[in-house]
């Protein structure tokens, strides 16, 4: 994964980082990436998903991907802020559920 990132011209990679380094979320915050990618052995990955959520909490306008590295999936990671009205949330209720599907 690095080296492909590193070899796309467009792209500053920051990393990698150890996924179980205590300052790991701190150098996140410090470093202010435009995006995260992180990449495990295991997409289900314990360490992965505490730091996605922790991503999220702290800096919720950064986008997050994550893969692991045994399935050829990534998922996206993302948080949308709207106006707090009624009809808002309804409108975005609906528009997930057609969206997935369901």
């Amino acid at each position: 994964m690095e080296t492909i990132l590193r070899a796309i011209s467009d792209i500053e990679l920051i990393g990698p980082w150890n996924l179980n380094d205590q300052n790991i979320r701190q150098q996140l915050l410090d470093a202010q990436p435009a995006l995260v990618v992180i990449a495990d052995e295991n997409l289900q990955s314990e360490a992965a998903a505490e730091l996605t959520k922790s991503i999220v909490e702290q800096a919720p306008d950064l986008t997050v991907i994550r893969t692991g590295l045994n399935r050829n999936v990534f998922r996206v990671f993302t948080i949308r802020t709207l106006p707090a009205q009624g009809n808002s949330l309804l409108d975005t209720i609906r528009e997930c559920v057609i969206r997935d599907g369901n």
